[in-house]
C-alpha cells in the first residue's frame, strides 16, 4: 500500500513536498479489521482504501470477510465469554468494538464451520479405534465399549410440576471410546429447544418446530421431554452405526442413566448383532454407598467416640475410608488378576472378611486375603488412613461384623462386581461436561450456536487447548502462520497442557495429594469449623423470640398471670 501511494502521489503531484499520514476520515470498520487510505499534508491528493487485513479465501461470490473476525468467533468459542462480554473486553482496552450485529453475522458462519470441522475428526478418531482392535487381534474391530452421559444447561428437577415442561431447554448427551486410554469423544447428539427466532412461542396451534435450520439452531419441539436420555443415548448409538460403522458392545454409565435400555432396544430391533453388557460407574457407584453409609444410624451407634456429634463426623469419615478401601482392593485385584473375572470375585470373597475384621482391630486375615493391607500393628491400612485415627478400631462383636458385612457388601458382593467387572467409569464424559460449562457456561444462554460451541468444546478436549485453536482456525480458514510468535505460544500452551496431564497421573502427584489430605483432616481436627451461615437465620430468631418464654429461678413462686 505504502509503495504504491508513494509512487501514486509522486506521478500526480510531482513537486509536492508533503508527507503521507493516515487518512482517519475515510476509515471503514469491518469488525477488528479497517479499511484506510492515505492523505498528503500539504496538497489534496488522497488514495483509495486498502484493506488493513488479510481476507479468508471462499469461492463465493460478494466481499470477503476478515479472518481476523473468523480468528476471534473460534476463540470465543472455547470461552464463556459471547458477543457481548467481548465488546464490553473492547470498550475497557479504548478499542472501537465491532457491532453486535457484525459480531453476531460472523458466529454464523463460523460456528457451523466448527461443527462440521469436530465432525469430521471425531469420525477419523472411530476409523483409528477399528485400526487399534485390527492390530489387537480382536474377532469384532467394529464392535467396542463407550462410556456416555448426558449434561443440561439448567437442572432436570428444579421447578418440576411448577413450572411448564422441564427448566432444561439445551442438552448434551456425549459418547467416550473405552477402547484407548485417552477415551476420546466420538459422538456428541445436541438438542435445542430455544429458537432464535422466537417460533416455539408464535407457532402457538403447531406441535413441530417449522424454522429453517439455516437461521435456528432449535432442533426439539418445546413440548417434548428434554431428560429422556433414552432417546438421545438410542440417536447417537444408531448414528455410530450407520454413520462410522461402530456397534456398541458394552455401555458404561452411572446408575441412573437409560443408554443401557437404548443399547438393548438397537438390539432387539436387529441393528446390533450381539447383546450389549451394561455396566455401572464405579465413581458413582461408590459415592452412592458413601451415603448410604452416613446415613445408617445403627452404624452410627457402633463408632467408637463419646457424644453423638463426635459419632456423627467419625461416620462420615468412615464412609469415605471405607469406600477407598474397597475401591484400593478392587483396583490391585484386577491388576493382579489382569481383568480375571472369575479370579477377581473369588478372591474379593475371602477379602471381605478380612476388611470387616481389619475395621475391629485384628488385622491376621489381611495378611492372606487383603491386597493393600499389610496386616501388621504398626503398618496397617487404618492406622495410615487420612480419614480415621491410628487407634481407631469398633467393638469386636457377632452383631457389629454383621453390620459392617453388609456394609461392605454393597460394594464387594457378587452381584455388585458382576455390575462392575470392568472396572470402568464415566469420568471422561464427566470432565467433558466441565469442559462444556467453559463454552456453555449457564449464565449465558447460546440460542443459535449451541451445536457449534458444543463441538468446539469437544475438538479442544480431543486436540488439546493448542492444537485445538491452530486447528480450527486454519479449517475456517483463518490459518495462524507457522513460526510466528503467536504459533509459538499455542506451541506453549499445548506442551504445558499435555505435561500437567501427565504429572497428574504420576505417583509423586498422588503421593502429594494423600499428603495434603492427611494434613487437612489433622488440621480440621485441631481447628473445628464453627457454623457462621444459617438458611433464614432471622426469620428463626424472629420465630423464636415470639415463641420464647419467660421463666423465673423458682416457678412455683408465683402464680402465672
Amino acid at each position: 500500500m505504502w509503495n504504491e501511494v508513494l509512487r501514486l502521489h509522486q506521478q500526480e503531484t510531482p513537486k509536492c513536498t508533503g508527507l503521507l499520514s493516515w487518512d482517519l476520515a475515510s476509515e471503514e470498520r469491518r469488525g477488528l479489521g479497517s479499511r484506510m487510505g492515505l492523505r498528503c499534508t500539504k496538497c489534496t491528493y488522497s488514495s483509495r482504501r486498502y484493506n488493513l487485513y488479510e481476507e479468508v479465501d471462499t469461492k463465493s461470490p460478494g466481499r470477503k470477510a476478515a479472518k481476523i473476525n473468523y480468528g476471534l468467533q473460534v476463540g470465543l468459542s472455547q470461552t464463556p465469554v459471547g458477543n457481548d462480554g467481548m465488546r464490553k473486553i473492547l470498550l475497557c482496552t479504548n478499542t472501537p468494538p465491532p457491532a453486535r450485529r457484525s459480531l453476531q453475522k460472523a458466529s454464523n458462519k463460523v460456528l457451523p464451520l466448527i461443527q462440521n470441522i469436530n465432525e469430521a475428526d471425531m469420525s477419523d478418531r472411530c476409523r483409528r479405534l477399528v485400526d487399534v482392535n485390527t492390530l489387537r487381534g480382536n474377532e469384532s474391530p467394529h464392535a467396542i465399549p463407550v462410556q456416555c452421559d448426558g449434561m443440561y444447561n439448567n437442572p432436570l428437577y428444579s421447578g418440576v410440576g411448577e413450572t411448564p415442561f422441564q427448566p432444561a431447554t439445551q442438552t448434551v448427551y456425549s459418547f467416550a471410546e473405552n477402547v484407548t486410554s485417552k477415551h476420546q469423544i466420538i459422538k456428541m447428539v445436541t438438542k435445542n429447544k430455544i429458537c432464535s427466532k422466537h417460533g416455539h412461542l408464535l407457532d402457538e396451534g403447531s406441535r413441530d418446530h417449522q424454522c429453517n435450520p439455516g437461521v435456528c439452531g432449535a432442533n426439539l419441539p418445546m413440548h417434548h421431554t428434554i431428560g429422556d436420555e433414552f432417546t438421545w443415548a438410542r440417536e447417537g448409538m444408531a448414528e455410530l452405526l450407520c454413520e462410522d460403522g461402530l456397534e456398541v458392545r458394552e455401555v458404561t454409565t452411572d446408575p441412573d442413566s437409560s443408554a443401557g435400555r437404548a443399547a438393548d432396544s438397537l438390539y432387539k430391533d436387529g441393528l446390533l448383532e450381539n447383546k450389549p453388557c451394561h455396566y455401572i460407574d464405579t465413581r458413582h457407584l461408590s459415592e452412592s454407598i458413601r451415603k448410604a453409609i452416613k446415613r445408617d444410624q445403627k452404624l452410627l451407634e457402633i463408632m467408637p467416640k463419646r457424644t453423638k456429634a463426635e459419632k456423627t463426623k467419625l461416620l462420615h469419615n468412615f464412609a469415605l475410608d471405607a469406600v477407598d478401601r474397597c475401591t484400593a482392593e478392587i483396583n490391585q485385584a484386577h491388576a493382579l488378576y489382569a481383568g480375571d473375572a472369575d479370579k477377581i470375585k473369588n478372591k474379593l470373597s475371602y477379602t471381605k472378611h478380612a476388611v470387616v475384621k481389619c475395621y475391629t482391630g485384628d488385622h491376621a486375615l489381611c495378611k492372606k486375603h487383603s491386597l493393600v493391607c499389610k496386616g501388621r500393628v504398626n503398618n496397617n491400612w487404618v492406622r495410615k488412613s487420612s480419614y480415621l485415627g491410628q487407634n481407631f478400631s469398633i467393638p469386636s462383636s457377632d452383631e457389629n461384623e454383621t453390620m459392617l458385612h453388609a456394609c461392605f457388601s454393597k460394594r464387594l458382593s457378587p452381584a455388585v462386581l458382576d455390575k462392575t467387572i470392568k472396572n470402568s467409569n464415566s469420568q471422561k464424559v464427566e470432565s467433558f461436561n466441565r469442559t462444556l460449562r467453559r463454552s456453555l457456561p449457564r449464565n449465558v444462554t447460546f440460542t443459535r450456536n449451541f451445536a457449534g460451541r458444543a463441538h468446539s468444546a469437544a475438538h479442544s478436549c480431543n486436540n488439546g487447548p493448542g492444537s485445538s485453536l491452530r486447528g480450527l482456525c486454519a479449517g475456517v480458514g483463518a490459518s495462524i502462520p507457522s513460526g510466528g510468535q503467536v504459533d509459538q505460544t499455542l506451541d506453549k500452551i499445548q506442551t504445558d497442557y499435555e505435561l500437567n496431564k501427565s504429572y497428574q497421573k504420576s505417583l509423586s502427584y498422588k503421593a502429594k495429594r494423600v499428603t495434603k489430605r492427611k494434613k487437612m483432616y489433622k488440621l480440621y481436627e485441631k481447628h473445628q469449623e464453627e457454623i457462621k451461615y444459617k438458611k433464614n437465620m432471622m426469620l428463626t430468631e424472629s420465630r423464636a423470640r415470639s415463641c420464647k418464654k419467660t421463666h423465673t429461678e423458682h416457678n412455683y413462686s408465683k402464680p402465672d398471670q
